[in-house]
């Protein structure tokens, strides 16, 4: 499961069967909302206090880009 941790300015990767935290993938300031892409390959966060969008490759849980948007992004649709 992935999970923003709003201040925490990561996303927690979690194990869903142990609920057990495996990692955190640090993001933008502040991630508010997150998506998978269809495929699962990719995770995008809105970050709202940096105002960008921040791109996990979830192979590697790994972020492969940083895109700048306008102020306050709360949301991502895929």
């Amino acid at each position: 499961m992935y999970v923003a941790t709003g201040r925490g300015n990561s996303v927690a990767v979690i194990d869903g069967e142990q609920l057990t935290l495996l990692t955190l993938i640090p993001v933008g300031q502040r991630p508010w909302g997150i998506a998978l892409t269809p495929d699962g390959r990719k995770l995008y966060t809105a970050n709202g206090l940096s105002n960008d969008i921040t791109v996990v490759d979830t192979s590697t849980n790994k972020v492969i880009a940083t895109v700048k948007v306008g102020d306050g992004p709360w949301g991502i649709a895929i």
